[in-house]
């Protein structure tokens, strides 16, 4: 059950890597995704054309990302991109994610709440040679860990950097299939129900062994790459290693995420077809027995 997850982590990076048409369209789409990210931040609003492009940018970047994302599951369930069908998906996974940014703001607000309840003791050490003031209470000591911040934090870790996006994607894998509508069909009963189902597929162990090697190509390793100290000798040579950090964390971040999409996509459509049928319980229209036409004229 465990060894199928990775499988398919494995052969979606074959199967990426001998398909060189598909990995330059993401690649395409990611570098304008950057584009417009840069262009956002890089334009300053002075003149109205400086206003118009910077609003360009920022309504061009959402739509460049769901696209890419919308390009990758596509291609991940049928194999080939068809643009009409990923431009309305990217619609349907935008529409997915506001509900799922909601729900992370909110329960951002609600630790940030919980955590003011448990804050660390404010420690004062007395200056050498200074006696105590009388009336005023020693300064206790304070551990060095303070263990209600490290819970906070790595709630907030698991939370924002696993549960969230694993979510969000089987969200987005679930849209790209169907129509939104889909979701909130049989009433409240069936939409929790189906709520639940993409829940627990999303923090199920398989998805969990396909994301977390993902997260290690399309985050820790772009991190280490991109902070890590590189003794350099001049102008020169900082600007060829910052370039060369750049395209090492392009490459990984566009690649690691392909992979993991990719990944995922196909576990949760061979999931789906693993799953048994649902029983039709109407009854049967036509009668268990049967009668001769000969007997029932014969009195």
């Amino acid at each position: 059950m465990l060894k199928q997850p990775l499988q398919s982590f494995f052969q979606s990076a074959r199967s990426l890597f001998s398909d060189k048409s598909s990995l330059a369209i993401f690649a395409g789409l990611y570098a304008l995704f950057l584009g417009a990210l840069y262009g956002f931040v890089a334009v300053k609003e002075a003149t109205v054309v400086q206003v118009i492009l910077t609003l360009l940018f920022i309504a061009l970047a959402p739509v460049l990302f769901f696209m890419l994302q919308a390009a990758i599951i596509t291609h991940a369930k049928s194999g080939s991109i068809n643009w009409p069908i990923v431009l309305r998906s990217s619609t349907k996974l935008a529409l997915v994610t506001l509900p799922v940014i909601l729900v992370g703001v909110g329960v951002a607000w609600a630790l940030n709440k919980w955590q003011g309840h448990y804050t660390a003791p404010f420690f004062n050490a007395p200056l050498p040679g200074q006696a105590p003031v009388p009336g005023i209470p020693a300064p206790r000591a304070v551990p060095p860990v303070y263990w209600p911040n490290v819970l906070f934090a790595w709630g907030r870790l698991l939370f924002f950097a696993v549960v969230v996006p694993l979510t969000l994607i089987h969200f987005w894998i679930g849209a790209a299939g169907k129509e939104v509508r889909d979701f909130f069909q049989g009433g409240f009963r069936a939409s929790a129900t189906r709520l639940g189902q993409t829940l627990s597929q999303a923090l199920s162990p398989g998805s969990l062994l396909i994301y977390v090697p993902g997260l290690v190509l399309f985050a820790l390793v772009p991190y280490a790459v991109l902070f890590a100290r590189i003794p350099t000798k001049g102008a020169w040579s900082d600007i060829v290693v910052f370039s060369a950090r750049l395209l090492v964390v392009f490459l990984f971040v566009l690649v690691g995420w392909v992979i993991t999409l990719r990944a995922l996509a196909r576990n949760a459509g061979d999931a789906e077809k693993a799953l048994p049928a649902p029983v039709d319980e109407k009854p049967d229209p036509t009668p268990a027995t049967a009668v001769d036409q000969p007997e029932m004229t014969t009195v």
